[in-house]
């Protein structure tokens, strides 16, 4: 995922949409789940100077995994807007190009969920008997 500004300055424009898909490899913080590939990323690159460009955008990723209440597979996709300066603090620009895939990853990492539900009202397991509650009552007396 390689942006070319040097490139782009040649062609006479300060700016550049983009479109990648990108296979991440990276671990996810939610016990049994998964990072589904591809992650999509798509945007605009505005050069803002000799050496600085800023990149706004979207990154949307598919996680599939165990709930974290009733332990069913589900999946999901998430999005995560982003408006990041390159070339200053922070992510850099190597001979004119500008490799988004330090970004990417960190946009996924910071937008995983805490907790992965298979959907908002999951009402999870019984802890006496283990009966998945979404599918109804169970027989426990709690």
């Amino acid at each position: 995922m390689i942006i070319d500004l040097n490139a782009v300055k040649r062609s006479g424009k300060t700016e550049t949409s983009f479109f990648f898909e990108y296979n991440a490899d990276i671990e996810i913080a939610l016990p049994g789940a998964e990072l589904m590939p591809p992650v999509k990323v798509q945007g605009t690159a505005y050069i803002t100077g000799g050496n600085s460009a800023e990149l706004e955008g979207e990154v949307v990723f598919t996680v599939k995994g165990a709930c974290t209440r009733c332990l069913a597979e589900t999946e999901k996709t998430f999005s995560a807007d982003f408006n990041e300066v390159f070339g200053e603090d922070g992510y850099r620009i190597v001979n004119g190009k500008i490799d988004l895939s330090k970004m990417v990853d960190d946009i996924i990492i910071m937008n995983t969920p805490v907790a992965f539900l298979c959907k908002d009202d999951c009402k999870g397991l019984c802890p006496t008997c283990g009966k998945n509650l979404n599918d109804g009552e169970c027989k426990c007396n709690n």
